[in-house]
């Protein structure tokens, strides 16, 4: 996975349409705010009708849809259970982690995604999972854990909004942000999985340049227009997994 566009719970029927035929390895769908109400049981409905409709192209001989990944509420919230029902059903490609703290995370949702995948008839290990990391400052000290913890880890994130918020930086070049950012580049190749830079507004040929040098091997992103640039930055033969273990 060299490339995530990211598309928020209110996107539009275009702005869907856009993302599916940018060329994004993956699609990364938000449910919305952590609260049970009409708007996140529309956003699963939602999610689960996209994942529908990019089955049926890809069923119908057309283009490859990219994957598609449905960020979940975080394993401490009882809304994962009720996200997790309704995604299966038709079962994503893979869910995300709004934040991981090493082994835990990956372990227990791999034991929810079991359950459920035994419940729709699905493989075993079929749902991935990628996280958002670096943005609590106590779970960058447990990344190290992540190797060998689960194959299902397709990719992590780096959470660079999240760390500036809880630290309160207003930018994210200080020690302890590079820190963290170096710390999910080395979790990352540790597991065997690339690193995700951050989703950048502006300047994008310079960020992904810089991130590439940083070690990560792929970007989240915000516009299908920048799709283009982060494969450009990151050629599709530098984006080597090895296989994990999961003993």
């Amino acid at each position: 996975m060299r490339s995530c566009l990211i598309l928020g719970s209110d996107a539009s029927d275009e702005d869907v349409a856009a993302a599916l035929d940018c060329g994004a390895d993956a699609l990364l769908l938000r449910l919305g705010l952590y609260v049970e109400d009409a708007a996140r049981r529309g956003a699963r409905a939602r999610a689960c009708a996209l994942i529908n409709e990019a089955r049926g192209k890809e069923a119908r001989g057309k283009r490859a849809a990219p994957k598609l990944f449905v960020e979940v509420a975080p394993l401490e919230s009882e809304l994962i259970e009720a996200d997790l029902d309704a995604l299966f059903g038709p079962g994503p490609d893979g869910v995300f982690l709004p934040s991981c703290d090493g082994a835990a995370s990956l372990q227990r949702m791999s034991v929810k995604l079991a359950v459920r995948e035994a419940q729709a008839g699905l493989a075993d290990g079929a749902t991935r999972i990628g996280a958002f990391a670096g943005g609590d400052p106590a779970a960058v000290l447990a990344l190290r854990s992540l190797a060998g913890a689960s194959p299902r880890l397709a990719a992590l994130a780096f959470d660079d909004a999240g760390l500036r918020a809880a630290l309160g930086l207003a930018s994210g070049d200080g020690a302890a942000a590079q820190m963290a950012r170096a710390t999910v580049v080395l979790a990352a190749a540790s597991a065997g999985v690339p690193a995700l830079a951050p989703p950048v507004q502006t300047g994008e040929t310079e960020a992904y340049a810089a991130a590439r040098r940083d070690g990560f091997q792929g970007a989240m992103a915000l516009f299908p227009g920048q799709i283009a640039a982060i494969h450009a930055v990151f050629a599709a033969g530098e984006n080597r997994q090895r296989r994990q273990s999961s003993a």
